[in-house]
């Protein structure tokens, strides 16, 4: 039977948006694609308040400036699971990001529940409820949509609803609920849904492989690459595959012939952007040494740096025990020797510096020391 009411029609969001609009926190889920586009595409919203769940469909609404006003009232809660994406699409959609906004796949995380844990994993840990997984390959543009279909796509919000209380009452019982304010409040950020052109050559596969001037002609090309697959809504792979760009970037020559022998070049792509390229590679070629962009490379530790970078680790691993949480999620080995690489003795300012921060000062300082007694392991000063 279903408990759900599908929205397809302006006037029944209206009515429902309407209704809702007191709530003090919603559930929400979107499906989309995106395999033949750069921006997802939006295919259904799902939507749960304590009282109500909808299925809301964006292919049938053309105008929804009304849900997404709604969407940004300051005093109602939004609820996700791995926000990220679905951020992405509203900012897209809107120019905004919903907020403010609650992320249950972060809470787990900070909970000791496990690192990136998935929706489904997370249901069932908690509800003891295991989820269908067949309709998980649906394309999800296509109408009309079957209950099964359906079924499925409220299931997402379904459970999110009972989950978001629970993880919010272990958050107050154990005192973390502020560990999770940051880690929140970047996720609004809308820099992290504008895409940079000049910044996507640090995203190619293969960047690795390329000295600094030759990272200075894939920065050019990536960039044009990134600016018409947006203008295009298209996949940048479509254009040109990372492999093409290194090859290009690689090129000793600057002749239009050479284009010829890269793999994965069509004529017909050489004769419409060859020249367009080969000014971008030979603009890239005469910039000045300063001017190439480097890759951030991981410092060496000396030994003695090595084996103080071993001791906080202990810290870490020690705190993470404390704590129930993975040490992964707290520090991983390449921040610590970055945070001692530049002179800090201060992992960051999160709840994960809050846990180490000060261990970490008191022991770099020498007013604290490792102690293990009856194989037990303390720090003390």
């Amino acid at each position: 039977m279903t408990d759900f009411e599908y929205i397809d029609k302006p006037e029944q969001l209206n009515s429902f948006l309407e209704k809702a609009q007191y709530s003090d926190w919603i559930a929400l889920d979107t499906e989309f694609i995106r395999e033949k586009t750069y921006y997802p595409r939006l295919c259904l919203i799902q939507l749960a308040t304590v009282d109500d769940l909808v299925c809301i469909d964006p292919l049938s609404i053309q105008d929804l400036s009304g849900f997404f006003a709604w969407l940004q009232q300051p005093q109602m809660l939004k609820v996700f699971h791995a926000a990220w994406q679905d951020l992405e699409i509203f900012y897209h959609l809107s120019g905004q990001v919903p907020k403010p906004l609650f992320d249950t796949q972060i809470a787990a995380a900070v909970l000791g529940l496990g690192d990136q844990l998935g929706y489904a994993r997370l249901v069932e840990e908690l509800l003891g409820i295991q989820l269908d997984k067949s309709q998980s390959r649906t394309d999800w543009a296509r109408r009309p949509l079957s209950h099964q279909q359906l079924d499925y796509a409220i299931d997402d919000v379904r459970y999110l609803r009972q989950i978001y209380p629970l993880l919010k009452q272990r958050l107050q019982e154990t005192g973390r609920l502020n560990w999770l304010n940051k880690p929140f409040e970047r996720l609004t950020e809308t820099s992290e849904y504008t895409p940079d052109p000049w910044t996507s050559w640090e995203r190619v596969k293969g960047v690795q492989l390329l000295k600094s001037k030759q990272l200075a002609v894939l920065r050019e090309l990536a960039a044009w690459r990134e600016t018409l697959a947006i203008q295009k809504d298209l996949p940048r792979r479509w254009l040109l595959t990372d492999e093409v760009l290194v090859d290009m970037a690689r090129m000793k020559n600057r002749e239009l012939t050479d284009f010829s022998a890269i793999r994965g070049l069509s004529a017909e792509q050489i004769a419409r952007y060859g020249q367009l390229w080969l000014g971008l590679i030979r603009q890239a070629q005469a910039l000045p040494a300063e001017a190439w962009p480097d890759l951030p490379r991981r410092r060496k530790l000396d030994a003695e740096l090595s084996l103080v970078a071993d001791l906080l680790m202990v810290v870490v691993n020690q705190q993470a025990l404390a704590h129930n949480i993975s040490a992964a999620m707290l520090a991983s080995r390449a921040q610590i020797e970055k945070m001692l690489t530049e002179g800090r003795t201060q992992l960051s300012d999160d709840w994960r510096g809050s846990l180490v921060n000060e261990l970490f000062a008191r022991i770099l300082s020498g007013k604290a020391s490792i102690r293990i007694q009856d194989q037990a392991l303390s720090i003390e000063d």
